[in-house]
C-alpha cells in the first residue's frame, strides 16, 4: 500500500480538517510525492475530499505545478492506485468516490481517466455508461475493423484515373504500334 508520509504529517492533517486557511507547509515540496500522499491520506479516510482544495492551497510545489500538469498526475495517481488489487473495501470505496469527486471538482477532467483508467474501474466509478465487458469487446472490433479492412477499388469502371486508366492505354499500345512504326519510317 502506501508508504510513511514524507510530507503530510498527522499535525498538518489536523490543521486542514480545523479550516486553518493560514496554515501553509513551510517547505517547497515535489508534486508527485506530495499528490500521491495526499491521495492515501483521502483513500484511507484521514482527511475529507472537500478538504482537497484548502490542502493545495497551502502548499507550494518545487517544479511549479500547472493546473493541467497537477490534474495529469492525480489522473496517474488513481490510476495506478486502482490497477493495485489488494485495495479493497472501504478504502476501494473511497478510491472511487475519491476519483468521481476529482472530476466533479474539475482537479481532473474526464478524458484523462477514460483514457488511462481500466475498463472496470471506470464502470466502478460510473466514468462510463456502457459496462465494462461490453466497451472491451467494442474495442477490440473497433481495433480489428481499424486494422484489417481493406478499400476495394473497380479498376475497369475508374478508367479516367490511376491504374484503370494505364490498363486501359497499355491495351491501345498493340495497335497503336504499327501506326507509330509507319509514322517514323516515313519521317
Amino acid at each position: 500500500m502506501s508508504q510513511q508520509p514524507s510530507y503530510i504529517t498527522d499535525d498538518c492533517i489536523k490543521e486542514w480538517k480545523n479550516g486553518n486557511y493560514s496554515f501553509k507547509l513551510p517547505n517547497q515540496v515535489p508534486m508527485l510525492r506530495f499528490l500521491y500522499e495526499l491521495c492515501w491520506t483521502m483513500v484511507r479516510g484521514e482527511l475529507p475530499f472537500q478538504k482537497c482544495k484548502t490542502v493545495l492551497e497551502s502548499v507550494e510545489f518545487l517544479d511549479g505545478g500547472s493546473e493541467e500538469e497537477m490534474g495529469s498526475t492525480f489522473a496517474d495517481i488513481i490510476t495506478q492506485m486502482a490497477l493495485d488489487h489488494t485495495i479493497v473495501g472501504d478504502y476501494r470505496t473511497r478510491l472511487i468516490k475519491l476519483a468521481k469527486w476529482l472530476v466533479e471538482s474539475t482537479l481532473v477532467p474526464l478524458r484523462l481517466f477514460q483514457e488511462r483508467c481500466e475498463e472496470e474501474f471506470l464502470w466502478e466509478s460510473e466514468m462510463i455508461k456502457i459496462k465494462a465487458a461490453d466497451l472491451k469487446s467494442k474495442e477490440v472490433r473497433v481495433n480489428t475493423r481499424l486494422l484489417y479492412q481493406q478499400t476495394k477499388f473497380n479498376l475497369l469502371r475508374e478508367e479516367s484515373e490511376g491504374y484503370a486508366k494505364l490498363v486501359t492505354v497499355l491495351c491501345r499500345v498493340p495497335k497503336l504500334l504499327p501506326r507509330m512504326h509507319r509514322q517514323l519510317q516515313s519521317a
